[in-house]
């Protein structure tokens, strides 16, 4: 069952809200637990619910028990010992300067995730190999520059994909109805590929959605 943190602990969640936290979560920690010297790329604060928690920032050490409320700057070294009986805490997070980057991370995360969304993205974005090979050839409308295969075969390092594999998402490309395999009209033994035109235009539905997005993103920031 979803806790309501704004239900359960009403004040202790305003408290971290009005000061500006992104993101507030209850959290469980262990009896007896280190956490070892770390630190964050994104403000840390905790009110402690239950139990107590030895917070050392190399400067000062400072016991916390229930009620009370700490921060720590982001990229500041510390570190957390958890009492016998572990300890529950209101935990915030403020992202500051890092809320972009953190946004444009989710969104490129999301056009990777797409699965059973957009079968056709899903499939562009499977393998670097199978990003280099549809982007390369969206590319092409733009640029008219046509490459060959062998051209298509030398550009996708080897690190990603053999020779071998990179025909076989060509192959699986063509059967699909993706790519259209073409012949020159100067060597009828060459031949170059290019975007089904519905896959083109599908591809270009894609890129504009992320650009808005982004866009977006640095907006707001």
């Amino acid at each position: 069952m979803h806790t309501d943190l704004r239900d359960v602990w009403p004040k202790e969640y305003a408290k971290i809200k009005k000061l500006g936290y992104d993101t507030i979560e209850r959290r469980q920690l262990g009896s007896n637990w280190d956490t070892g010297f770390h630190t964050h790329p994104f403000k840390a604060c905790m009110i402690i619910l239950e139990g107590e928690i030895l917070l050392n920032n190399i400067s000062e050490e400072i016991l916390l028990n229930k009620g009370d409320f700490i921060s720590v700057d982001n990229n500041v070294s510390h570190n957390e010992q958890i009492g016998p009986k572990g300890a529950v805490v209101l935990y915030g997070k403020k992202f500051n300067e890092s809320k972009d980057n953190l946004a444009i991370i989710e969104d490129s995360l999301n056009a990777l995730y797409l699965g059973g969304i957009n079968k056709l993205i899903s499939l562009v974005t499977k393998t670097p190999a199978s990003h280099i090979l549809y982007l390369t050839l969206y590319k092409q409308h733009y640029s008219e520059i046509w490459m060959n295969q062998e051209d298509i075969l030398n550009l996708i390092p080897k690190i990603y994909a053999s020779r071998s594999t990179v025909i076989n998402l060509i192959n699986d490309g063509i059967n699909r109805n993706f790519i259209k395999k073409k012949r020159t009209h100067s060597d009828k033994r060459a031949v170059y590929y290019e975007l089904n035109e519905d896959i083109f235009y599908e591809i270009e539905s894609w890129t504009k959605d992320r650009k808005s997005k982004l866009v977006n993103i640095l907006q707001s920031g």
